[in-house]
């Protein structure tokens, strides 16, 4: 009977922890959708639902917001790179 008590308390155990462990691992709500949006500010961020708005939308859908930010991270410092260099106020 000790035995039959232990298997049950194992099984549970493990059960739990695989279940946290997948929970963990996927980052997203039940059939989420995450968009890269710019505000009227210039201003990106990442959504949980899609704009009314569509021009507002720079990317998307992602399936998992982890992967959103991360398109977000390079959308930003791709723009970053593509600016010209300032000019001086003095030389030549």
């Amino acid at each position: 009977m000790k035995h039959l008590k232990l298997i049950v308390v194992l099984v549970a155990m493990i059960a739990f922890v695989a279940t946290g462990f997948a929970i963990a691992q996927s980052g997203t709500k039940a059939g989420g959708e995450f968009y890269i949006v710019k505000g009227a500010d210039g201003k990106m961020a990442v959504a949980d639902k899609k704009p009314a708005d569509a021009k507002s939308v720079v990317k998307g859908p992602f399936k998992t917001k982890k992967d959103a930010e991360a398109a977000m991270k390079a959308a930003a410092k791709a723009g970053s790179a593509s600016k010209p260099a300032a000019m001086p106020d003095e030389g030549c």
